[in-house]
């Protein structure tokens, strides 16, 4: 019970410290409490989800932007689904990057779509490592008795 709680605790400092430097906002620690009410797994599970979800979204972004001509319909559906995810869930920083690729989707600019999409796998990458421990962490918490 003691290594649970001294678990539970180096997670909640994992989520402060991602808080601390702005990379997730107070969303992330109101998804952590839904595992209450939502079972043990809900947590891990859920991060993990965002997590492959973000690689496909980010994979699919730039193959649309390899095509000479650009889908920016397509280019925008992707980064409504990016950016939903990354609100819901509250990557703060990736969220603000998928609004500048909005924008450049509605300026119908390749350049800055392409820069716009290096700059959400930027924040992706500044996220993977984190949520990964987050995940790991999580589910040696369940995992005790």
């Amino acid at each position: 019970m003691a290594e649970k709680q001294a678990l539970s605790q180096q997670l909640i400092e994992i989520i402060r410290s991602m808080e601390a430097d702005g990379v997730m906002d107070h969303r992330f620690r109101q998804v952590y409490t839904l595992k209450e009410v939502n079972g043990p797994f809900f947590f891990a599970d859920l991060v993990s989800t965002f997590c492959s979800d973000s690689q496909i979204t980010i994979r699919d972004m730039s193959l649309v932007l390899e095509n000479p001509i650009v889908n920016y319909y397509d280019l925008e559906e992707l980064c409504m689904k990016i950016k939903g995810g990354s609100s819901c869930i509250g990557a703060c920083q990736m969220a603000h990057a998928c609004g500048a690729l909005r924008q450049a989707v509605n300026e119908k600019s390749k350049e800055r779509c392409a820069a716009a999409v290096e700059a959400i796998k930027i924040e992706y990458l500044r996220l993977e490592g984190r949520m990964s421990n987050v995940v790991q962490l999580e589910r040696r918490i369940d995992s005790q008795k």
